[in-house]
């Protein structure tokens, strides 16, 4: 699994299907983003002007999984609006 988490921009990817606009509050607020390649990662940390100061390597994201939670839950609302949608059209026709 390729994951990209961005607190910021409640950004949240997963082999490349993205949701924005995710509550990540509950992340640290000196992470500048989360980047995990298949069995491990880093985060990206930074100072309180924003400038990147550390690469921290990682090799578990459970610590992250909130963070998939909310990408798992705004994919299946998604697939909903989805359905949702196919069948209005179904009813207009």
């Amino acid at each position: 699994m390729r994951l990209i988490i961005i607190p910021d921009d409640g950004f949240v990817s997963v082999d490349g299907e993205k949701f924005s606009r995710l509550d990540l509050s509950f992340m640290d607020s000196d992470i500048h983003a989360v980047q995990w390649y298949e069995t491990e990662g880093e985060v990206e940390r930074r100072d309180n002007r924003g400038r990147i100061i550390a690469n921290e390597e990682i090799t578990s994201i459970e610590q992250f999984q909130p963070a998939l939670d909310l990408w798992l839950a705004a994919k299946q609302r998604a697939q909903e609006d989805l359905q949702a949608q196919a069948l209005q059209e179904q009813g207009a026709n």
